[in-house]
């Protein structure tokens, strides 16, 4: 499957894969908003294993990561 998207990608003309590269961009966008952290959601109650997902989170975003 990697080589068909590898030959596909190299098919494509400029405006083709700059389309391709926004839509790609705004599905990652969709996808993080769908699993952020939202303030409200931290709280006193939290299972430990929503303050583990929480803290690491907080650790990717401040690391700059996407």
């Amino acid at each position: 499957m990697e080589m068909e998207f590898t030959k596909l990608v190299k098919e494509l003309d400029e405006d083709a894969l700059a389309g391709l590269r926004q839509a790609v961009a705004a599905e990652m966008g969709e996808r993080r908003q769908k699993t952020a952290i939202r303030m409200e959601n931290i709280h006193p109650g939290m299972t430990d294993a929503d303050r583990d997902r929480v803290r690491r989170e907080i650790a990717r975003v401040l690391r700059g990561e996407e």
